[in-house]
């Protein structure tokens, strides 16, 4: 299957984890390879059940006014994107059900990435049976999305190689 040459776009889901800027990290250096433009779409799931007190929020998930989860939105892609030049960004906020908006924005995509934060080896997972490789909203977009999905795993992400000393 052939991906556009120029003027496509890829789509990355965001949510502030460590793997969704992992995700925009990869999908923002493939969109600057292929001369596409990169789509970042924030979904705030407003039914959703909402976090103990005591677990940590990303930026995004703990603004309440939109300027503010703007503001968080734009930290993340600049984080995940680096200094370097970037390709042409959208960032958008929604507020719906996360698959259902991000598989109606990667109608013409010429991709979905998203980020995972699980492993095979989930700690919890009954001994001698794996925990589910990929959450939810991940399984959901790999079965019912119009264009190729892209999983960057967050625990196989590892920080750029350090140059090699010399002694």
């Amino acid at each position: 299957m052939a991906l556009q040459a120029s003027g496509g776009r890829i789509l990355v889901g965001v949510d502030g984890s460590p793997a969704s800027i992992a995700a925009a990290r990869w999908a923002a250096a493939e969109a600057q390879l292929r001369g596409m433009w990169l789509h970042v779409v924030y979904v705030r799931d407003r039914g959703a059940v909402s976090p103990a007190s005591y677990a940590p929020l990303s930026a995004v998930q703990g603004a309440d006014d939109r300027a503010a989860r703007e503001a968080a939105l734009t930290a993340t892609v600049r984080e995940a994107v680096g200094p370097g030049a970037w390709p042409i960004v959208r960032l958008e906020l929604v507020d719906g059900l996360p698959v259902r908006v991000l598989l109606d924005r990667a109608a013409g995509a010429a991709m979905l990435v998203l980020g995972c934060t699980r492993s095979a080896g989930v700690a919890g997972a009954p001994v001698g049976k794996p925990g589910p490789p990929i959450g939810p909203v991940a399984r959901d977009c790999l079965r019912g999305a119009p264009c190729p999905v892209v999983i960057v795993d967050g625990y196989q992400v590892q920080a750029e190689p350090e140059p090699a000393r010399t002694a």
